[in-house]
């Protein structure tokens, strides 16, 4: 019996090993090479040079009633663009009635929004969807004479920050795609529901770790980046390109984001994935620095997190290896691919490695048979190291998004177990068997391999208003972001400000802005303050 234990012990951690392999080269890549991968960005000259282009904005919608409508008006309201160079166009089915009304709706009011009516009743596959939406682009581009220089890709719960059509434009005048990070936000939930903020906040762990240390590092290294499906931009005639070797999204491929950006990347085109920050006040009134992202909500309880990742689990790891020809690819292209689909075995390593653990230590205090106790700690050490190492690793990438605090919860709850990681793996794991069986045995009579419709995430609402006010760019972010006052001046206003003092009469005394130059940015936030209130003031008419 302890002969057996301890094989097991050998392969659960030799397992465990090749799992994390590859994680532990990009944090080595990250550490000895993170200045060269860490991005300027670009400058305050680039972005006011560039001419704005028109970009199309597309959304898949399927039972979206109260969210996708609310996400096009904020977006709207807030976003730093100028709003006859962005259009919305929406896909929704005609046996959706709730999201259609919506829509047409919104479309009535504003011109730049187009309600795009599926041919097909819903759900069928976000790609189908999709499809019929750069159709419908297609035609209005036609009935036009007049192409849209940018196509991006947003989700109906989406939290566009207000910079980004910005950075679309500028980017996509060198490069041919554009992944913005995308940022997870913690629901506000009573305290007896720990447990669901601690779901939220897997989310946020891997997003952070992935889109801030380890998207950059591959690109770097010039191996494929994958599109996230939201804040993705293309230009047009990189859309033009795939479209003309048939339609843009494979229909029937449940993760239709990572399967066209994998296509595009083995027809030569590469995604540039942009980590930004900009300074900006806090609702503190403190200088800070903010990511330049997409920003939503995720599933915040298991059966709902564990839905969706098999969704991604299937059509990453399952559909896209039997689409993906590997034989024209060299040996890093493949172990790239690799460290994508190796998610559908390695995962299921947890249901074995913690009764493992935890019958180990047991019986080494109540003398139940175990394993030799030298190869218990040889092979517990080491495991033990390795994941002292990952999560020191992910408390760097969350506390420079979401601050120290989180960062401790995430990977410090209880001494030496962090609960967030242990529920993620936990998560992934339960994932992965959905994921099997929706491949084994899948629904609606289909055949094996065959793929489900669009089995997508739900939500009931938008975000909350507190959410879209902490977005708002107010007079002090407009001025960072120009770099009128440097971070420094700015917090020494806010300091200095008595209570109802404009910050505009504290920078003019203090002498550190131009007066010409704060009329222009005063004027600037005030017409958009205007317009939100038009905005609102239509919506509550309707």
């Amino acid at each position: 019996m302890p002969d057996f234990i301890g094989a097991v012990l050998v392969l659960v951690c030799f397992g465990y090993l090749v799992a994390i392999f590859d994680d532990l080269i990009f944090d080595a890549a990250y550490l000895f090479r993170r200045r060269r991968f860490q991005q300027a960005g670009l400058s305050k000259e680039e972005l006011e040079s560039d001419n704005p282009k028109r970009i199309a904005v597309m959304v898949a919608a399927w039972q979206e009633a109260g969210v996708v409508a609310k996400m096009a008006k904020a977006t709207y309201r807030l976003m730093r663009y100028p709003e006859d160079r962005i259009e919305f166009f929406i896909g929704v089915y005609p046996n959706d009635e709730a999201t259609l009304h919506e829509v047409r709706e919104l479309s009535k009011s504003n011109p730049r929004v187009h309600c795009v009516v599926n041919q097909k009743p819903g759900p069928t596959s976000k790609s189908q969807n999709l499809n019929e939406v750069f159709a419908f682009i297609q035609d209005l581009e036609n009935i036009r004479n007049q192409a849209f220089d940018v196509i991006a890709l947003h989700d109906a719960e989406d939290v566009i920050h207000p910079y980004a059509f910005r950075f679309y434009s500028a980017l996509l005048s060198r490069h041919d795609m554009v992944q913005l990070p995308v940022i997870a936000m913690f629901p506000r939930l009573p305290w007896w529901r720990w447990l669901n903020r601690i779901v939220s906040g897997t989310y946020a762990d891997e997003f952070a770790e992935s889109h801030l240390h380890h998207m950059p590092i591959r690109e770097g290294f010039g191996l494929f980046v994958p599109s996230a499906g939201t804040g993705f931009a293309l230009r047009r005639e990189v859309v033009s390109f795939l479209a003309a070797e048939g339609p843009v999204f494979r229909e029937g491929n449940l993760t239709e984001d990572y399967d066209m950006s994998l296509r595009l990347w083995q027809k030569g085109f590469r995604v540039h994935f942009h980590v930004q920050r900009l300074k900006r006040i806090d609702d503190r009134g403190r200088v800070c620095n903010e990511v330049v992202g997409i920003k939503e909500y995720f599933p915040f309880e298991i059966p709902a997190a564990v839905k969706q990742k098999a969704r991604w689990i299937y059509g990453i790891t399952m559909q896209s290896p039997k689409e993906t020809g590997l034989k024209r690819l060299r040996l890093k292209e493949r172990l790239i691919l690799w460290r994508d689909w190796k998610g559908k075995y390695t995962n299921l390593i947890h249901f074995v490695g913690y009764p493992l653990a935890l019958y180990s230590v047991l019986a080494y205090f109540l003398d139940w048979p175990h394993a030799d106790p030298r190869l218990m700690l040889v092979l517990s050490g080491g495991v033990l190291l390795i994941t002292l190492e990952r999560l020191l690793m992910r408390f760097a990438a969350i506390k420079s998004v979401y601050g120290v605090a989180e960062a401790l919860q995430a990977t410090v709850v209880l001494p030496l177990f962090p609960l967030r990681w242990f529920v993620g793996n936990i998560i992934n794991a339960l994932a992965t068997l959905r994921a099997w069986r929706m491949y084994f045995w899948p629904a609606r009579g289909a055949r094996k391999g065959a793929t489900p419709v669009w089995d997508k995430t739900e939500r009931k609402s938008y975000v909350p208003a507190e959410v879209l006010e902490s977005v708002r760019r107010r007079l002090g972010d407009v001025l960072l972001f120009y770099g009128d006052v440097s971070p420094q001046e700015l917090a020494l206003a806010l300091r200095t400000k008595p209570s109802g003092v404009p910050l505009g009469e504290i920078l003019l005394r203090n002498q550190t802005l131009d007066p010409d130059r704060l009329r222009l940015r005063i004027t600037e936030t005030q017409e958009r303050l205007q317009n939100e209130s038009k905005v609102s003031a239509i919506t509550a008419n309707k």
